[in-house]
């Protein structure tokens, strides 16, 4: 029971100093060391106080037993992708000071489902891999030394699993196991702010009113009271940014024994400050103190004073004004690290994304750890945060969502909210990503708008100032008819889409160039909702390269994935996205590497090489650096391809990307002139390379870069392997380029790795061979098309042409026929399975050729179907 005696609310003027706060009783104390660690079951009663755990792992809080990722193409060694239980023993003594308090463990998180016993009693279960719990440990703690063990089951989800209807149930990325946040041991009063308060603050400030002449901010408390019935002080204080009071509340009352209450203090702020993004986040705090009955307690929170909203046309609205989103998705994990991070990874996280100049950031696709809230608060970062819900809305195999499955779903939603509810950094939350994923494959049946409307019930009721969204993939596109497949687009007040054309599409990069219209279409057919993406990118691996990103198809879940590749997606994506100023927001997928151990790609085991920085946060791929032209106000210029060194061909565009309108180039010390950067991107294109290394330099608005370049092949032959990102070294020493200098057609895979990520059966069928192939890897691809040519750049002189061929698809002679003509020679009639004697068998023509002005030609011409060609060889006579 709580009785109100009287309440004074006082506005105070900026220059008052506030009074000496009252000393407060609650103490917070780190269990970092000391740990020891056993992966798997344990012999006997591991909860017992005499257990011998001598032979554990000695392990320091944060900490994960998971290893996962790296930069090879096999799995590391020393990986350790186990998913089950790990115990923790810890033997501390409690602080003098617990006689007559409240004694609590609070853990920022454990995952995925954790016990936990103090002194042999059980004191409860969490469910649920991202946010922060406190357990009532008071009545087991006791003077001396103290035992507390927690049990970690990070399971996969399956039937019988104790993780069977813990979110997320699915997921492209690892979920690592253990107590990976930090762990603490909280003392309080009898009378406190409430600690049981779904791991938040018990502290919940909302902006009820806001204009340039003032504020009014409704701060609301928890109380719980375990002692006896007394008179309290409940004071609310709001301290701008140099710690001066420019508010102050208080409310004497009476706390009933057992009572567990809220009360509300409404201050009003004369000349607010707005918190307004990157441009000024400015913050005040709110200091909330519990005083009597020889009892204190204090807790403080950050205070921004702005408003949020989500206009379909004008996009995200801070403040009132159109702020048009540009951020970056972020996974929590590193390399070697895993899930356990400390502050100052998170600070480099954020000084990386601040460089970069994005002003959003989406916590992929679960709650981040506190720190991170911290930083996005003071650098003005919008933060979009996330549900841990993907993929699926229910257990594989049935489409209703089990009730208990809901349950943790929503018992998350009210975590996310309460744990992150003061910080202004927060702009929107998302109820789940990707639910109809699994749907959309035909992998499950689905029913996913019944949960999702709930989900946004919770959230609207938890924090009604905030609008909600969710990512969509999968679902109907624009002018598509509608096929009746589940769809979750409309059951939040926004929605972002996860689009990756120019990579999983059609594995195409120009195809990037659709997203634009794309957009409009979804603009068009849902005017009243506001639209963003959520998701958008490729895969880049920075040891391997391409000569030609349009030369072949995307390997886009498997080997390789060229660096050159992912930053002309994002050229072609950011380009198409930029102007269009309904959009709430875009989000990069994503900032850094992380873990998946679904994924085999480019140059990495277990890792989604979608990053614009390694896993190590040690390399700044390309991409990176166009959007630091694109985004960042500081003058960028940086030349690309600066990781590809020993280039196959003696002819190479150089591009740089530079946010000023031109820049100039030289290649050892030779001026090769000036190139407009159109869409922060310069080219200068067929620059040829002397033997040896090459100093490239370029400048522009007195910035300059530098890299150095080398070719070491014959000046006098060329080596072209068709229809490939993907260039080779033979045993012989001769060095093929991957498929460039064409004009026309496009390129094929022999044997692509198809697979769907999150299928049962991921057994690779046998490829196709090409009989009679001396050098299966010239017969491994291949141009097509009725017509296209190749312009490659050779001294003049008399040549010799070797075209390789096979047929793909045909088994007939006369199926398809076709026409080569080289520069200076006739005209040559092919039918590759007459010559090679059946399909899917090796042959080779020989050309004479003779090159002029620096080209020799090849145009190819289908008279019955499409010309092909798999490799070229052409040198000198």
């Amino acid at each position: 029971m709580l009785q109100r005696w009287c309440m004074v609310g006082m506005m105070v003027p900026a220059m008052v100093v506030t009074a000496p706060a009252a000393a407060s009783e609650r103490t917070e104390v780190q269990l970092a060391e000391g740990w020891r660690f056993h992966q798997g079951a344990v012999p006997g009663d591991a909860t017992a106080t005499a257990y011998d755990d001598s032979g554990w792992d000695r392990v320091a809080v944060p900490h994960t037993w998971n290893r996962v990722g790296n930069y090879a193409v096999t799995r590391r060694p020393d990986a350790n992708t186990t998913r089950g239980v790990g115990w923790y023993r810890l033997r501390f003594t409690a602080p003098a000071a617990t006689k007559g308090k409240r004694v609590y463990l609070q853990f920022d998180a454990a995952s995925i489902v954790a016990d936990i016993w103090v002194n042999r009693r059980k004191l409860g279960r969490h469910e649920g891999a991202f946010s922060r719990f406190r357990i009532d440990a008071t009545d087991a703690i006791r003077a001396g030394e103290n035992i507390l063990v927690v049990k970690v089951d990070n399971s996969k989800p399956g039937p019988g699993s104790p993780t069977e209807f813990v979110v997320p149930i699915s997921g492209d990325f690892f979920m690592y196991g253990g107590l990976y946040r930090p762990v603490s041991l909280i003392t309080t009063g009898q009378a406190h702010i409430d600690l049981l308060d779904h791991g938040g603050p018990g502290v919940y400030g909302r902006i009820a009113a806001l204009d340039d002449g003032s504020a009014r901010v409704a701060v609301r408390t928890r109380l719980r009271n375990d002692g006896r019935s007394g008179a309290m002080t409940l004071r609310t204080t709001i301290l701008d940014n140099d710690g001066r009071t420019v508010a102050r509340d208080e409310q004497r009352l009476r706390l009933a024994a057992g009572a567990n209450v809220e009360r509300e203090a409404m201050l009003t702020i004369a000349r607010p400050r707005r918190w307004n993004g990157t441009a000024d986040p400015y913050l005040y705090r709110m200091v909330v103190e519990l005083v009597g009955q020889g009892a204190s307690d204090r807790v403080e929170q950050p205070l921004g004073l702005r408003t949020v909203a989500v206009d379909p046309n004008r996009g995200f609205l801070l403040n009132g004004k159109p702020l048009p989103l540009r951020g970056v998705n972020r996974h929590q994990d590193r390399q070697e690290k895993g899930w356990a991070l400390t502050t100052a990874d998170h600070a480099q996280d954020m000084a990386l994304i601040e460089e970069l100049g994005a002003n959003s950031v989406r916590l992929a696709h679960y709650n981040h750890a506190t720190p991170f809230y911290d930083l996005a608060d003071r650098n003005g970062m919008v933060l979009w945060a996330e549900l841990g819900l993907v993929n699926l809305a229910s257990i594989p195999g049935v489409a209703d969502t089990p009730p208990a499955m809901k349950a943790s779903a929503e018992a998350q939603m009210v975590e996310l909210i309460r744990q992150n509810y003061n910080h202004p950094s927060v702009g929107v939350w998302s109820i789940g990503n990707e639910i109809t994923n699994w749907a959309s494959k035909g992998l499950t049946p689905s029913n996913a708008r019944p949960l999702m409307n709930a989900l946004d019930v919770v959230a609207k009721r938890e924090d009604p100032s905030r609008p909600t969204t969710i990512a969509a993939c999968c679902e109907v596109l624009p002018g598509e008819k509608d096929d009746g497949r589940d769809r979750t687009a409309g059951t939040a007040d926004t929605v972002a889409y996860n689009l990756y054309y120019g990579w999983y599409v059609s594995g195409r990069v120009s195809d990037a160039s659709k997203l634009g219209a794309v957009m409009r279409g979804y603009h068009r057919e849902n005017p009243t909702l506001p639209v963003g993406v959520g998701e958008y990118g490729a895969g880049g691996a920075i040891t391997q390269h391409t000569d030609n990103v349009h030369g072949g198809k995307i390997e886009s879940i498997y080997r390789p994935q060229a660096e050159e590749i992912q930053a002309v997606v994002h050229e072609l994506s950011w380009k198409e996205l930029k102007p269009l100023d309904f959009l709430w927001g875009t989000w990069v997928w994503q900032m850094f590497d992380a873990t998946s151990d679904l994924r085999e790609e480019g140059d990495s085991t277990d890792i989604n090489t979608k990053g614009l920085v390694t896993f190590d946060r040690t390399v700044r791929k390309d991409a990176y650096w166009f959007y630091k032209a694109a985004w960042s106000t500081k003058p960028v210029l940086h030349l690309t391809g600066r990781r590809y060194v020993d280039r196959a061909y003696p002819v190479v565009d150089i591009r740089a990307y530079a946010n000023a309108p031109e820049a100039m180039l030289t290649v050892n010390g030779r001026s090769i002139g000036r190139a407009a950067c159109a869409d922060y991107v310069c080219v200068w294109p067929k620059v040829r390379l002397g033997a040896g290394d090459n100093a490239v330099v370029a400048t522009a608005a007195g910035q300059s870069d530098r890299m150095t370049l080398r070719y070491t092949g014959p000046q006098r032959a060329i080596h072209v392997r068709t229809g490939t990102l993907e260039g080779v070294t033979l045993g012989n020493g001769t060095r093929y380029g991957s498929d460039d200098f064409f004009d026309g057609g496009l390129g094929f895979t022999l044997n692509p790795y198809q697979r769907e990520l999150y299928a049962a059966d991921q057994t690779r069928k046998p490829g196709k061979v090409v009989a009679g192939a001396g050098e299966p890897r010239l017969y491994a691809s291949w141009r097509a098309g009725k017509a296209f040519r190749y312009a490659l750049p050779l001294p003049d002189g008399r040549y010799r042409v070797t075209l390789h061929l096979f047929d793909p698809t045909e088994t007939a002679a006369g199926k398809r026929v076709f026409t080569v003509v080289a520069s200076g020679g006739a005209t040559q009639r092919i039918d590759v399975v007459a010559r090679a004697g059946g399909g899917l068998r090796a042959t080779t023509v020989d050309l004479p050729a003779t090159a002029t002005g620096g080209m020799l030609t090849l145009d190819f011409a289908g008279v019955v179907g499409d010309a092909v060609v798999s490799a070229i060889d052409v040198v000198a006579r």
